[in-house]
């Protein structure tokens, strides 16, 4: 190959194919082929997308979570409707028995039949007993004795002729006069009332005394009678 003309190295990557040719002389002619170029193996092309594979088998199923926090708590609703009423109980046991002090009765009334003159400060007996109930009034004295404390009513009608004043008096082991009643008048009949509330203790007296006005009568027409009866018993006893 002639001339000064250098020729640059080919890469490495290149090669060249050649063929013989004919000249028009008739003799064959070496004749290069354009250079090929192959693949480096360091090259990376990208390649065409690949088809889509199928869906793999589900998992099995994993542990439960942590609970979360408790929402706040929703408004409330609207009231129903009132619903129909239930069937009818059964009878419950009988109750106990109540306390005897709150279902006690006492009460009495007493008439005097006696028609004798009374000392000032003696207890004047009613000796004809018209009611007695649980016998809390003694016809001997004359005397109403308290078993069962709370509130007593006592009233007394005495008829006279002449001036009279009773007392009225309670106590247990010291009396006391609660009040006096007198009404006066000459030589002509009468008869004096009374009445009080008291509130006794257990134990305690209550009667009725003279006074040196003591004009009581105890006869045939002319009556004279001492009551009383519990009103209410004490709640704390």
């Amino acid at each position: 190959m002639g001339g000064g003309r250098q020729r640059k190295a080919l890469p490495v990557s290149r090669e060249w194919n050649f063929r013989f040719g004919l000249r028009a002389t008739g003799s064959q002619l070496l004749v290069p082929l354009l250079p090929c170029q192959t693949a480096s193996p360091d090259a990376r092309f990208p390649g065409l997308p690949g088809l889509a594979g199928d869906h793999g088998e589900f998992g099995e199923k994993g542990e439960p979570g942590i609970p979360g926090k408790p929402g706040k708590v929703g408004p409330k609703g609207p009231m129903g409707p009132r619903g129909s009423p239930g069937p009818l109980g059964a009878r419950g046991p009988k109750g106990e028995s109540g306390d005897y002090k709150a279902t006690q009765k006492i009460a009495f009334s007493a008439m005097r039949t006696i028609n004798m003159a009374l000392r000032k400060d003696q207890a004047i007996r009613f000796d004809h007993v018209i009611t007695n109930v649980n016998n809390n009034y003694e016809v001997r004295s004359g005397k109403f004795t308290c078993k069962v404390p709370g509130l007593y009513y006592f009233t007394y009608h005495a008829s006279s002729r002449g001036n009279l004043c009773v007392n009225l008096v309670r106590g247990r082991d010291r009396i006391q006069k609660v009040a006096t009643f007198c009404d006066y008048a000459q030589n002509t009949f009468q008869v004096t009332t009374g009445s009080m509330v008291l509130k006794l203790q257990q134990e305690e007296n209550v009667f009725l005394q003279a006074t040196e006005k003591n004009s009581l009568l105890g006869i045939e027409g002319a009556n004279s009678i001492f009551s009383g009866f519990l009103l209410f018993p004490d709640p704390e006893v």
